[in-house]
């Protein structure tokens, strides 16, 4: 514990010779969320409307898919995370999660009035979807029910932990980070000033939100809940394969063979980020023993989901095709 009773956590840098690294407490997570604030209104989304209007039309398509999907991701954590505030275990703690609140709701409003002021999304379409994200049906049920644990067994501090995974490291560290920062590039390289702004600013409160996960976790591992972890963990990669590949909706794709191939490239690129991302933070939480557990369960979720894919539209998906075409000529 550091001198103002809050907790103190080392971890091994995974870049580094091995050496201890220290993690910040939550107060100094509060601080720093103090020295970062920003706001939509100065963003000002519209002036990237002429930029939309200019975009291809599988472009267009392709971009407002990723940015709904980051829209419904933080739509549900807003809705559900003030459980773990109500039952954080310090008073540090408490303060902390509850600026990742204050966080969320602004994330999620950014998304909503960038894609009705810039991207000219209606009612209507918002509705749809809602009704077609990948995170929303298949993984906020998962974020629901761990919630529920919580409010259930009156804040067990395990069922708690389980949730600060779910949240913090599976949605966050892993879904939201690969999203984020893939469409963070299509922003740029598309000339959109307001997206790459506002996209800047939630990276950068994200990153806030994804230390304080490590560091509990990290904590939880070292207090003997390390099998719980590493189970919850396991299963959340199953589903973060599926989630990634999204069955229930067909693949925007372009009918050019040459397109669709490098489209399916840049979607491959995605999966292969996200799942880098998931091994990588074994190290950061103690259970780099757990590497290949972890490797095969996102195998296994991710094989599951192409072949439901396939059964659904009755065609493998654009990824399943570059998997199959010859390897470019050297």
């Amino acid at each position: 514990m550091s001198g103002d009773g809050t907790r103190v956590v080392h971890i091994l840098d995974p870049v580094s010779d091995g050496r201890a690294r220290r993690l910040p407490t939550p107060r100094a997570l509060y601080d720093r969320w103090e020295r970062q604030q920003w706001s939509i209104a100065e963003t000002r989304v519209a002036r990237d409307r002429p930029v939309w209007e200019a975009l291809r039309p599988f472009a267009r398509g392709a971009l407002m898919e990723a940015l709904s999907e980051l829209e419904v991701g933080e739509v549900a954590v807003t809705r559900t995370l003030s459980t773990l505030v109500t039952h954080a275990p310090g008073d540090a703690d408490r303060t902390f999660l509850s600026t990742q609140v204050a966080d969320e709701a602004r994330h999620a409003q950014f998304f909503q009035d960038y894609l009705r002021h810039a991207a000219g999304r209606d009612d209507a379409a918002r509705e749809r979807d809602e009704e077609e994200s990948a995170y929303g049906r298949l993984f906020e049920p998962r974020l629901r029910a761990s919630v529920r644990a919580v409010e259930d067994s009156g804040g067990d501090r395990a069922a708690w932990h389980v949730a600060v995974i779910d949240y913090h490291l599976l949605t966050e560290g892993v879904l939201a980070a690969a999203a984020l920062h893939g469409t963070r590039r299509l922003a740029r390289r598309s000339g959109m000033a307001a997206l790459g702004e506002g996209l800047d600013n939630v990276v950068r409160d994200e990153s806030r939100h994804f230390t304080y996960g490590l560091a509990v976790t990290r904590d939880a591992v070292d207090r003997g809940l390390a099998g719980l972890v590493a189970d919850t963990y396991v299963q959340g990669c199953r589903l973060m394969a599926r989630v990634l590949v999204n069955p229930g909706r067909r693949a925007v794709a372009p009918v050019i063979g040459s397109a669709l191939l490098q489209r399916a490239r840049l979607t491959r690129a995605q999966w292969d980020a996200a799942e880098e991302r998931a091994l990588r933070q074994l190290r950061l939480i103690g259970l780099q023993d757990r590497r290949a557990q972890v490797a095969a369960a996102w195998g296994e979720g991710r094989a599951a989901a192409l072949a439901e894919y396939e059964d659904i539209w009755k065609a493998p998906h654009p990824v399943a095709v570059l998997a199959a075409a010859p390897p470019d000529p050297a």
